[in-house]
């Protein structure tokens, strides 16, 4: 025989025993009963990976950038009390100072708002649960 033929006849008996190999796995793996397998998912789902240590540098970063947005959050607060007040806090104060509840005219004449942005700003106040009626028209503040 030519070293050909050998050649292939060794190789054709190593494909023999791998396909032997994968029939005996594949027996056994259809013999592994369900609890097996749960177990295993079991054991799977317990390891974790541990998380790598950071280094004091990095913690030290994350809260210098913690302690900048705090004051950025601040400083926007600040900006925003010192504005003009919108709609909602001119009706809500005067709402809030009437004594028996305050009508939409008397709402009018005080913030010199039109009739539309009054209605809006009272039907906002009281979705928010600031403002609520006691009769028809007549708001007082929920504190």
């Amino acid at each position: 025989m030519s070293k050909d033929t050998k050649a292939l006849k060794a190789i054709a008996k190593s494909i023999a025993k791998i396909g032997q190999e994968l029939e005996n796995i594949s027996n056994l793996m259809i013999n592994i009963s369900e609890e097996d397998v749960k177990k295993a998912d079991v054991l799977d789902l317990n390891i974790q990976e541990e998380e790598p240590v950071k280094p004091a540098k990095e913690k030290k970063e994350k809260e210098k950038e913690k302690e900048k947005k705090k004051t950025k959050t601040i400083k926007k607060k600040l900006i925003k009390k010192t504005k003009e007040p919108t709609v909602l806090d001119r009706v809500y104060k005067v709402i809030k100072r009437s004594r028996k509840g305050a009508t939409a005219e008397k709402i009018k004449e005080a913030t010199q708002l039109d009739k539309k942005q009054i209605s809006n700003s009272l039907y906002k106040l009281t979705k928010k649960g600031m403002v609520k009626t006691i009769s028809r028209g007549v708001y007082v503040t929920t504190e």
